[in-house]
């Protein structure tokens, strides 16, 4: 597919990508790696190796330090330093193509761009060491993310991918945003979706034949398929042509650099196919210069009353309109029979100001006499219905039986023969035995009244109300008649307003059922 044009910023020079394809020439100075493990391990024989690579072909050198194969142990960055020092100190000012170096740590990466190191190719996408970016803003160097799951230690333990293309967008997304937000230029920036790094070998072909969907993101795209576990044949011959496959469908599905270890051949396989993708871009872009060239030309009422619309190409001269025929020229149409409508005899309600509402009397009414429809609740019963004589009443005629339930105006019996009298009440409940509170006085016996004159009398001993209690003695005080007793409804001396207190119930009357009564006093004159 076609390949957008960018410009790659880097230390100290820019990068057009998306013309050709570049090459990433790999230099691992590593005893373990999985290819060219400890082949370049001394630093003239890295040195003499990048040189090489530039004379293929190579635009840029990657040198690493640290193995990330699958099951490879993590190595300190002391170590990572030891490897890869001396090299950078050889090929310092020496190689004219840039130089980049494959670390996660940020103490490595701020090393080697001291030494002229220009890119820092990250396997994590700022995942392992989050201080990494510091250095990359300091240098204001170039930067590759590349999508990995877990570590080289843990591969062999992670399940498939369910959607493995939709997972490296986000992550590679999220790598993106964090590096925007500590302060990375986005056009220093290039993705790589990671062939390989936990993925399984049917995934990594998949990656492969949707790297077009990468351009989404909008950045360059980065792949390194060489000499992967997925492509491994029976002999290095065999697998060096599985890689150049797998090179030249990257290139042809958007890829804009490859890393590869065999630069002099693959050189080779991406020149060819950059040639076919040329070819591809210059047939969409004739297909999409013919479809605007023959595309519809607008109306002059379209283009908003123009006289003369833009012309998009050539096009043959447009026939002047014929002028219609006077109208005495034009051929008249036989005259169609007019249809017979009948005559309708004229309707009572129509007038030529228009309908006519007929009045009440001139109203159509039932075929019911008037006369016969019976009122309301006094015409003959409906079918059915129970006879108006039969119905009993419920005031007078339901019977009620009179046992069952007590009529309100009979009087209730009283139940103050059952009723203990004041002498029968038992006692308190602790009597004569001391109470709990040690000596708290009784309040029958040794509690002090307010009155001090007058004796507590025990409650046996405390006459009835009525009963026992002598009448009080009336004195010389004639009896008033009953025509002088004063109203209640007119103003009454203050010396003649009587006593009123609390009337306590006695013994002989009757409790009731429902809520309690309201004793009113009686009033009592002054004894």
């Amino acid at each position: 597919m076609p390949r957008r044009i960018y410009t790659w910023k880097l230390r100290n020079r820019e990068l057009a990508l998306g013309d050709r394809t570049l090459i990433m020439g790999v230099l691992n100075v590593t005893p373990d790696s999985f290819s060219d493990g400890g082949k370049y391990l001394d630093p003239d024989l890295a040195f003499a190796r990048a040189m090489q690579m530039e004379e293929q072909g190579a635009d840029i050198i990657d040198i690493g330090g640290e193995s990330t194969k699958p099951g490879a142990q993590p190595v300190s960055a002391e170590e990572e330093l030891r490897r890869i020092v001396p090299v950078l100190k050889r090929l310092r000012e020496k190689l004219s193509i840039p130089i980049s170096v494959d670390t996660y740590k940020a103490e490595t990466a701020e090393r080697a761009l001291e030494l002229g190191a220009e890119i820092i190719n990250d396997p994590s996408g700022f995942t392992f060491d989050p201080q990494l970016v510091k250095p990359v803003v300091q240098f204001n160097a170039g930067v590759i993310f590349n999508h990995m799951r877990g570590r080289p230690e843990t591969w062999s333990s992670l399940g498939p991918l369910t959607d493995v293309m939709g997972a490296i967008m986000k992550d590679l997304e999220a790598s993106v945003s964090r590096a925007r937000r500590a302060g990375v230029d986005r056009n220093r920036i290039v993705v790589d979706p990671g062939i390989g790094f936990g993925k399984r070998r049917e995934q990594n072909s998949e990656i492969i034949a949707r790297l077009g969907e990468m351009t989404k993101l909008e950045l360059p795209v980065l792949i390194g398929p060489a000499r992967k576990s997925f492509l491994a044949q029976s002999t290095e011959r065999e697998t060096q042509f599985a890689t150049a496959s797998a090179v030249a469908a990257s290139i042809m599905a958007g890829a804009h650099i490859v890393r590869v270890h065999d630069v002099e051949e693959m050189r080779v396989v991406a020149a060819v196919a950059d040639d076919i993708l040329r070819c591809y871009q210059r047939r969409a872009d004739e297909a999409q210069e013919a479809t605007q060239t023959q595309a519809p030309r607008r109306s002059r009422i379209a283009m908003g009353g123009a006289e003369t619309a833009p012309s998009f190409g050539p096009h043959p001269p447009v026939r002047p309109p014929v002028a219609p025929p006077p109208p005495e020229e034009r051929p008249q149409a036989a005259a169609a029979p007019a249809p017979v409508r009948e005559e309708r005899p004229p309707s009572p309600y129509k007038s030529e100001r228009g309908p006519i509402r007929p009045s009440r009397e001139d109203r159509p009414r039932s075929d019911r006499p008037q006369g016969e429809r019976p009122r309301f609740g006094k015409g003959p019963p409906r079918p059915g219905s129970r006879p108006q004589g039969d119905r009993p009443r419920f005031d007078r005629d339901k019977p009620r039986p009179q046992g069952d339930r007590p009529r309100f105006d009979r009087p209730r019996p009283s139940n103050s023969e059952n009723r203990p009298s004041a002498g029968e009440r038992p006692s308190r409940p602790y009597g004569d035995r001391p109470r709990p509170g040690g000596d708290r006085p009784r309040f029958s016996q040794d509690r002090p009244r307010p009155n001090g004159d007058r004796p507590f009398r025990p409650a046996g001993d405390r006459p009835r109300f009525g009963v026992d209690r002598p009448p009080r003695p009336t004195g010389d005080r004639p009896p008033r008649p009953e025509g002088d007793r004063p109203r209640f409804d007119r103003p009454r001396p203050a010396g003649d307003r009587p006593r009123t207190g609390g009337q306590r119930p006695g013994p002989d009357r009757g409790r009731r059922s429902g809520p309690p009564r309201t004793f009113r006093p009686k009033p009592r004159g002054k004894g």
